[in-house]
């Protein structure tokens, strides 16, 4: 047998994964992805905080930090553009009709 019977092939190399959290201007987290194909502010976070996937942390200074727990209020809220039409009577049942309807939207507070 001579060289040229044989083929070598090479190992490919293998990229390790590269975990991101990508963030708001606020700090506030977007989403998480593992891959590189994600657009805006990010940061790369280990495998760990990956698996976690928490959204009640804030991004600072390119690091992740618990978020401060705050006190939210949600309220419905009648409005006149948008939100849910439902029975003036009875806010629990939702309705088609347009005309005989009062309209709600919940609202958030943090406190």
């Amino acid at each position: 047998m001579n060289d040229e019977e044989f083929i070598i092939f090479e190992a490919p190399i293998i990229q390790p994964p590269e975990f991101r959290l990508y963030y708001n201007d606020d700090g506030s987290v977007k989403y998480y992805c593992g891959d590189k194909s994600g657009e805006g502010n990010y940061i790369i976070i280990d495998a760990a905080t990956f698996a976690q996937s928490r959204y009640d942390v804030m991004v600072v200074e390119d690091k992740v930090v618990p978020a401060k727990p705050k006190h939210i209020v949600h309220k419905l809220m009648p409005v006149q553009n948008g939100g849910v039409p439902c029975h003036k009577e009875d806010l629990s049942i939702i309705v088609d009709d347009e005309m005989n309807c009062l309209k709600w939207n919940l609202v958030s507070y943090e406190l």
